[in-house]
C-alpha cells in the first residue's frame, strides 16, 4: 500500500465483553464499522433579517453512534453473541451507568480511539441461505480521544 494510505487488515477493533469487564478484541468478527467521527456541537443563531443561517459554536463536543456488525458468531469468550449480549450481559436500560471501553487502532503507526460506550441495540439477522449477521449499536458516553 502506498505509503501513509491504510487499509481494513491493519484494524483492530476491541470492546469490554460486560460493562466493566475484559477487553476483547473482536476484528475477526467485524465486517461493517460505522465513521469514528468526532462532531463540535453549534447552535443557529441567525438573526431576523439574516439571508443566510449562521452557527456559533457552544463547546461541547461529542463521538457520534457507532453502528457495527458482522457474521454472527457465539464462539465462547470472543464472538460477537457472547461479547455483546450474552446471558449475563444486558442492553443499557439506564439502571446502570457503567460503560465498556472500546478501542480502535488504525494503521501501523499506530493510531488509536478510545471511547466509553454504551450497548443500546443489538440484532441478530437472519439470512436465507446465507451466513446469519449482527448488528449492534454503541452510544458513546464522554469524550473520545486519537492518540
Amino acid at each position: 500500500m502506498a505509503t501513509g494510505k491504510h487499509g481494513s487488515a491493519e484494524w483492530t477493533i476491541s470492546i469490554d465483553d460486560a460493562p466493566g469487564g475484559t477487553l476483547r478484541v473482536i476484528t475477526p468478527y467485524v465486517t461493517t464499522i460505522g465513521g469514528i467521527k468526532i462532531t463540535a456541537a453549534t447552535q443557529v443563531v441567525t438573526a431576523f433579517g439574516d439571508t443566510w443561517t449562521k452557527n456559533s459554536p457552544t463547546g461541547i463536543k461529542k463521538v457520534e453512534p457507532l453502528d457495527i456488525g458482522g457474521f454472527f458468531d457465539d464462539t465462547a469468550t470472543v464472538g460477537p453473541h457472547v461479547v455483546f449480549i450474552s446471558p449475563d450481559v444486558t442492553l443499557y436500560d439506564g439502571t446502570t451507568a457503567t460503560s465498556r471501553s472500546f478501542v480502535v487502532v488504525v494503521a501501523n503507526t499506530p493510531k488509536t480511539f478510545t471511547v466509553e460506550v454504551l450497548l443500546t441495540d443489538y440484532e441478530v439477522v437472519g439470512k436465507n441461505g446465507n451466513l446469519n449477521e449482527y448488528k449492534a449499536k454503541l452510544l458513546p458516553t464522554g469524550s473520545g480521544a486519537w492518540s
